[in-house]
């Protein structure tokens, strides 16, 4: 390898240091190891103007994530450690229920310990007027269709293309689209280069990435693209927006982040904006 680079990573954590730098207030929860690696998470969340909820835990270990890119080419290995630690007890307090008017849920499939969790902690949070989006991201063990019973539960859900397609069991991505938006009303696939669709009710819409946006961009890691998108569209959806200014800020926000290594170092902050 030619170098190496150390950053704070997980889709959780880039999403909520993107939501940060554009003005959002948020609470991220988690659970770190009393080591090395734990500190340095707690550091970098403070930097970013997350409000971090973490806990250290002397008995685990920092969950960790190798990153190898050569070119246009990524392989993820993760060690889950404290990640699987994480107690929902933990999480879903009086005051969680209590303060909480958007939920955002992460890495659905390397939480298996809340799986069981997510239906009635949706619910009571809708009941308190409380809106819900979700980003499944990748399921190593292929069980894709666990995520479904909480799909018509969630006000905006934004897979990637595979995911999209993996978790409707459809072979094109409009079939996935349109099995998908009879599920939650608001679905938007992320498409990579060629941009997004908006799947409703209504039908599709597609969005391509804008020129000024392509031009000249050098890719150096596509880590993190997808939930600083994420970032910037549910930004401008809890603002009241319309779909496409959303999807406008959500394509700056990954399309910037491909420029640095890591998902942190190329986000957008409201001074961009």
């Amino acid at each position: 390898v030619d170098d190496y680079e150390m950053e704070r990573g997980g889709s959780a954590a880039i999403f909520a240091s993107q939501f940060s730098k554009l003005g959002g207030d948020i609470d991220l929860f988690g659970l770190v190891g009393n080591d090395l690696f734990g500190e340095y998470v707690l550091q970098r969340l403070d930097e970013t103007g997350v409000n971090a909820i973490v806990t250290k835990q002397d008995t685990s270990k920092t969950s960790l994530g190798l990153g190898l890119v050569r070119g246009s080419d990524r392989a993820m290995l993760t060690f889950d450690g404290s990640m699987q630690d994480l107690n929902p007890e933990y999480v879903f307090t009086d005051e969680f229920f209590r303060t909480t008017n958007h939920l955002h849920i992460c890495s659905y499939y390397l939480l298996p310990r809340f799986q069981s969790h997510w239906a009635s902690v949706i619910l009571r949070l809708k009941k308190n007027g409380a809106t819900i989006s979700l980003d499944t991201n990748w399921a190593p063990d292929g069980d894709w269709e666990k995520v479904r019973p909480i799909l018509p539960l969630v006000d905006v859900f934004l897979p990637n293309d595979q995911e999209a397609k993996h978790i409707s069991d459809m072979d094109s991505l409009e079939n996935a689209g349109q099995w998908l938006a009879g599920q939650c009303p608001l679905v938007v696939i992320k498409c990579g280069p060629k941009g997004a669709q908006i799947f409703n009710q209504n039908g599709v819409e597609t969005f391509a990435i804008p020129k000024e946006l392509g031009q000249d961009l050098v890719i150096a890691d596509t880590t993190g693209a997808g939930d600083n998108f994420d970032g910037g569209f549910l930004y401008q959806w809890l603002n009241g927006m319309p779909v496409a200014d959303c999807v406008s800020l959500a394509m700056r926000c990954g399309t910037t982040s491909l420029q640095r290594i890591g998902g942190i170092a190329g986000q957008l902050t409201s001074a961009d904006v």
